[in-house]
């Protein structure tokens, strides 16, 4: 992987910059090449270190992630704290925060006050997808490093590979570019549930509004927590795009390949101002539950607004 040479030679030449900002839409290889990256600058392929970072057990190493929409305020200062001190088995300190994007305005301002006067030895590696919702003055004091655009096609495969159905590897390639974060899903929260549930709301908001508010009722048992609402969110769009691709005509890798006869129908029975008006209030739900509004409120005015 040219990355890793690149990295190996910035090691080697001891040309490292105090932050670099990883940006792309493959969150499994930025998360796997920051560990490297990590790695090489703490371990110098010393076995029993490159454990410890891998296991998040090394002392000059912090990995800072959050399951939830934001990434807390104390996690950020327990970073802060860890990193102003002297490095205890390594030469260097490393942060990783991973979705830097999920940082308040509060942490981001606490983050960049730290990367204008970082303490020596000490980098910091910053994973983003959404690198439009970090502040400029962030952007300026890293070093960039773009990833480049992952195949859809490729992606897909190696979910298939890890025991996934074609068509749940095919609606996850369009939720998430993680392929750990997709194989979790599919594990852990019943995103085959889900996916049904996806499909019967759309039909509803199409077909019967009355039967979709009454039916938002299950939508929420279901997608119970803020991670979930957001993916269903995200899910239901990727729908509606399958539709527009349908009405279209447009060939291209779909969502829903399984339901593709359905899709194709319901496109015949809506204009493109009706599609994108779908996928309109779809996106504006999802920005106003990041904006921690009320689910059910947000899912009802969806509901509504998509028939306006």
């Amino acid at each position: 992987m040219q990355l890793t040479k690149e990295i190996d030679h910035l090691i080697s030449a001891k040309q490292l910059s105090h932050a670099y900002l990883f940006e792309g839409d493959n969150l499994f290889e930025m998360k796997s090449t920051a560990m490297y990256f990590a790695e090489q600058i703490l371990c110098d392929a010393e076995q029993n270190c490159v454990s410890k970072v891998q296991s998040f057990n090394h002392p000059d190493f912090v990995y800072i992630q959050s399951d939830e929409t934001t990434i807390k305020k104390q996690q950020i200062e327990e970073l802060l704290r860890k990193m102003n001190q002297k490095p205890i088995e390594s030469q260097y300190k490393v942060y990783i925060i991973e979705a830097f994007d999920k940082l308040t305005v509060q942490g981001e301002n606490s983050i960049l006050k730290f990367l204008e006067e970082p303490p020596p030895n000490t980098i910091a590696l910053l994973l983003t997808t959404k690198k439009d919702q970090i502040l400029p003055t962030i952007h300026s004091r890293c070093q960039l490093v773009h990833f480049k655009p992952a195949s859809k096609e490729n992606y897909i495969e190696e979910l298939k590979l890890s025991g996934i159905s074609s068509a749940i590897a095919h609606t996850l390639s369009f939720v998430t570019s993680d392929k750990e974060e997709a194989i979790v899903l599919t594990e852990e929260q019943s995103f085959t549930q889900l996916r049904k549930s996806v499909t019967k709301l759309a039909e509803l908001m199409v077909k019967d509004t009355q039967m979709a508010m009454i039916y938002l009722i299950e939508c929420t048992k279901i997608a119970n927590t803020r991670p979930l609402q957001q993916l269903y969110l995200n899910s239901l769009n990727a729908y509606f795009q399958d539709v527009l691709h349908a009405k279209i005509q447009l060939e291209v890798i779909k969502a829903y390949p399984d339901l593709e006869a359905e899709i194709t129908e319901i496109s015949k029975h809506l204009s493109l101002n009706d599609i994108s008006k779908y996928i309109q209030v779809i996106t504006e739900a999802n920005r106003k539950l990041a904006q921690n509004v009320n689910a059910t409120l947000v899912l009802e005015q969806m509901v509504i607004n998509g028939k306006r």
